[in-house]
């Protein structure tokens, strides 16, 4: 819950998130990481409600899902968009290999360069994933150097639906179909049943993906090199398999000599 009583008195998560905002508000206003997903638009009400200066930004990845962008235009006129200057498809033959877990290339070529000297606010929460789990209301970033507010890091998944429907926020049409985390189409994080509900939704990144990949192999035959998959598209259901835990060490194996 939002308000808990506590060994220490009354905690009041949303207080205290605008309180941390309006003690750390910089004299150029923060720079606003948002996604369009539940978190950031929980965010962007609180700066609202906590009166400070801050300026909205969505970097642009050109694999987003056609509703998510549909719906930050309908309902945010005042996001300024990020266009990069490449595409994750580029990207994918520039790289050698599609992003993986442990090679996200993608988050830094795409969204991490952007705002920087800024300080950054984000709708990070610690209870999101083990990698974010030792996240602090305040930090900075390791790869960036950018210094980091993160007023809903403590909240979670219940705190955040609590708050959405009391100030009746808009949010993202997919989280009512069922997704539970709105990313990138074929994420590398995204979990068996969103990859599944991409094939269905997304055929068109399908064909993307997989010419990408086709340009891979055809640029490795070109150079002499070996290539453990016949075509794009025996290599892009292998990326997306990720079910099967034999299947993955081997893919993960198979591909080193790409990076």
């Amino acid at each position: 819950m939002l308000i808990e009583n506590t060994l220490f008195g009354v905690v009041d998560k949303v207080d205290d998130a605008i309180f941390l905002l309006k003690q750390n508000e910089p004299t150029e206003g923060y720079y606003l990481c948002f996604s369009g997903g539940k978190d950031s638009v929980v965010v962007y009400d609180l700066l609202k409600r906590a009166e400070v200066k801050f300026d909205t930004h969505y970097n642009f990845m050109t694999v987003e899902p056609p509703e998510l962008l549909e719906f930050i235009v309908d309902n945010f006129d005042d996001v300024i968009f990020e266009y990069p200057n490449t595409t994750m498809f580029d990207l994918i033959v520039y790289h050698h290999i599609p992003p993986l877990r442990n090679a996200r290339y993608c988050c830094q070529s795409l969204k991490l360069n952007n705002g920087k000297g800024r300080i950054k606010v984000t709708g990070v929460r610690r209870f999101e994933s083990r990698y974010r789990s030792s996240r602090r209301e305040l930090e900075t970033n390791s790869i960036t150097g950018d210094k980091l507010v993160n007023p809903i890091v403590n909240w979670t998944d219940t705190e955040i639906w609590e708050y959405i429907h009391k100030f009746k926020i808009p949010y993202c049409k997919l989280y009512d179909e069922g997704r539970q985390r709105i990313g990138c189409v074929f994420c590398p994080f995204a979990n068996k049943a969103a990859i599944a509900d991409d094939l269905k939704r997304y055929p068109q990144f399908v064909d993307y993906y997989i010419a990408a990949l086709d340009k891979v192999i055809e640029n490795k035959i070109k150079q002499g090199k070996k290539t453990f998959y016949a075509s794009g598209a025996e290599w892009f259901n292998a990326w997306i398999d990720r079910t099967d835990k034999t299947k993955l060490k081997q893919y993960r194996v198979n591909n080193d000599e790409l990076f």
